[in-house]
């Protein structure tokens, strides 16, 4: 074969490629804007805020939410937690008494629900651990 031909199918191979990957993990809705997920592992859409609930049974929830935007994620209720908001504007999580919730934080506007005890971790961008009431945790 010479090469045009091969790059012309090896151009054809990246785009059905491409296509599969991105028809296939559209699912989870952001505010005006869709996420990439697949199953509840998702990623926000860039320059935009996002809300993400993961659901009861299904793999674990793990969200990392877009730079610069505000982020709400809702946890399926005793299922694994764990996202990644340290560069939002602002981030709320519940937890939903999950047995592993790992939320990391920006340095302030981050309110994590329903996080107890040894299972709950949180961190707060580079001032690193929240304050506790109850079962909320806030990064100031």
């Amino acid at each position: 074969m010479n090469r045009p031909v091969i790059a012309v199918i090896l151009a054809g191979f990246a785009t059905g490629i491409t296509l599969a990957f991105a028809t296939g993990l559209v699912g989870c809705s952001g505010s005006g804007s869709e996420m990439v997920c697949e199953d509840d592992h998702c990623a926000c859409p860039l320059e935009a805020p996002c809300s993400h609930d993961c659901s009861v049974g299904g793999n674990a929830c793990e969200v990392q939410c877009a730079p610069g935007e505000p982020c709400s994620v809702g946890c399926a209720a005793g299922e694994h937690c764990h996202v990644e908001c340290n560069q939002a504007a602002s981030c709320a999580v519940d937890c939903g008494a999950s047995p592993d919730c790992q939320v990391t934080c920006p340095a302030s506007g981050c309110t994590v629900q329903r996080c107890a005890g040894p299972a709950c971790q949180v961190t707060c961008g580079t001032v690193g651990l929240p304050s506790h009431s109850g079962d909320t945790a806030r990064c100031p």
